[in-house]
């Protein structure tokens, strides 16, 4: 039953018709890039400053990845494109770990059994975006940047088969 609803309003978010795509596709749907997060050059991200939000991780970030010495993506000049696939894969798995950990989130502050102050009403908030919106505005920043470079040379986007469904119809 909850299954069904949620198709029906992926369907409508999409305008899809969910008889045609499974629950699976119509997951995909939702990590697809949308058309929104482009503006002219860049990305909607971009002008939110992600790469700022990027620089500084703590655990990942770039100048911590570069003291560290870590490699994100290892890539072989035989392996690169495999490589790309999986860590898009990988972004999707990230980005669904935030989304989960946004509603817990939210429903951890509102059932928790005491009145909110103010400071809280502004912490709160605060807190969840950088801990769980921004990630996700990475996730999805990096994804473009993946597929950028997958069709740049010459590989198909993950999203492509999807696609050819939705235009099928």
């Amino acid at each position: 039953m909850l299954r069904c609803v949620l198709c029906q309003c992926w369907a409508l978010a999409v305008c899809v018709n969910h008889d045609t795509l499974n629950f699976r596709q119509q997951i995909l749907l939702y990590f697809k890039p949308k058309t929104f997060e482009f503006y002219r050059d860049k990305t909607i991200y971009e002008l939110v400053g992600i790469k700022t939000y990027k620089n500084y991780l703590p655990t990942t970030g770039d100048i911590v990845r570069k003291r560290r010495k870590i490699t994100q993506i290892k890539i072989s000049r035989t392996d690169k494109i495999n490589e790309l696939y999986k860590y898009e894969r990988k972004t999707r798995n990230y980005e669904w770990r935030h989304i989960i950990g946004v509603i817990i989130f939210i429903l951890l502050t509102f059932m928790l059994n005491r009145k909110l102050t103010f400071f809280d009403l502004v912490f709160l908030p605060i807190l969840n975006l950088y801990v769980n919106i921004y990630p996700i505005f990475l996730q999805r920043y990096n994804r473009i940047r993946i597929i950028k470079v997958l069709q740049n040379n010459g590989k198909p986007s993950p999203y492509e088969s999807l696609d050819r469904k939705i235009f099928e119809e």
